[in-house]
């Protein structure tokens, strides 16, 4: 039998169904700081929950970051117990199977079939321990479902999309209308790549005193790029989806100024290549519009839901029993419900 005595959570030792002691001779087992509805936050939980707040904290809401590090840690325990108590009132089950047929959709999302390769993306992308991400996914996917079935947050508006795109045209990149050269070597020896590695460069040196010669060489048979008919021209793309196809090339074209002709590189297939930049200019609005659409949806889903979560917690019962937290909320009376603002 579990019983609820000033904030202290303890056990009573029966036997055959008689009190062997009295009340307020029962071992305190768990200090109780915190009742949430009818969820119990106590001390060991706390203990486990300094970690883990100090790692998801940059996740945490601003709102939830005023006064000291004890109290915003209770804050988070707190807020999470709301959203555990919103899902068990919808029916929201987290279980085992749940938790591996999520780890296995994210890794189906990015192509993947190696679990430890996936470990590292999780890590690189979080900047988490991949155990911890693992920890914390059950509550990921009970605020997934919350956002759908409880908040309901405004889709982005064309102005909204306008002002970040013109506030962060820097982070969306650029575009670049160039020409591109390619040479395949015959064969693999030092003795052909050095010779393909030559004549690119003696066609570098003659292209930059004259950029019509980049042009008329793009154009001869030699030329392995696909836009050989054009001479070569690739006729602006944005870096992002140059990325996807050829990497190493849009890496090199970051470091081209317009007018200029690139340093002799071999590409992703090993080839031989030069790039002539003929434009650079920002990637355009129309090409970037879904990407910020989704971006600036998602900040609106996050908004959404932290005022959802701030709302509940103000119509449950929140009594705290947190020595620390209650002296710094100015909290007298261990009985008195609090919700923080």
């Amino acid at each position: 039998m579990v019983l609820f005595k000033k904030g202290w959570l303890v056990f009573c030792v029966t036997t055959a169904c008689l009190f062997t002691h009295t009340i307020d001779s029962y071992e305190s087992l768990n200090q109780v700081i915190a009742i949430i509805g009818n969820h119990a936050i106590t001390q060991s939980d706390y203990d486990k929950g300094v970690e883990k707040y100090k790692s998801l904290s940059r996740f945490v809401p601003a709102l939830r970051k005023k006064g000291s590090l004890h109290s915003q840690i209770l804050d988070f325990l707190i807020d999470r117990t709301i959203v555990d108590i919103a899902a068990e009132e919808e029916s929201i089950q987290v279980n085992e199977k749940r938790i591996e047929a999520e780890v296995q959709k994210r890794m189906e999302a990015q192509g993947m079939t190696d679990i430890e390769t996936f470990k590292k993306s999780v890590q690189q992308q979080f900047g988490l321990p991949y155990d911890l991400w693992l920890e914390d996914l059950p509550y990921q996917i009970k605020k997934g479902q919350l956002l759908q079935i409880k908040v309901s947050p405004p889709l982005p508006s064309e102005q909204e999309i306008l002002t970040w795109y013109n506030k962060n045209k820097s982070k969306v990149g650029f575009e670049f209308k160039f020409r591109e050269l390619i040479f395949s070597p015959a064969n693999s020896s030092i003795d052909e790549e050095t010779r393909i590695f030559q004549e690119l460069n003696e066609v570098r040196a003659k292209s930059i005193k004259d950029p019509s010669f980049f042009r008329l060489v793009a154009s001869g048979p030699r030329n392995e790029s696909r836009y050989k008919a054009s001479g070569g021209l690739v006729n602006w793309v944005p870096t992002f989806e140059l990325y996807k196809s050829q990497p190493t090339t849009a890496s090199v074209l970051s470091q081209v100024q317009q007018g200029k002709v690139s340093e002799v590189f071999r590409d992703d297939r090993k080839r031989y290549c030069l790039v002539f930049v003929e434009g650079i200019r920002p990637t355009p609005l129309d090409a970037v519009r879904k990407g910020i659409q989704g971006l600036l949806f998602r900040d609106k889903e996050q908004s959404s839901f932290e005022d959802w979560v701030s709302n509940t917690r103000k119509n449950t019962s929140v009594v705290i029993f947190d020595p620390i937290y209650m002296k710094e909320h100015n909290i007298s009376n261990p009985e008195e419900k609090y919700n923080a603002e």
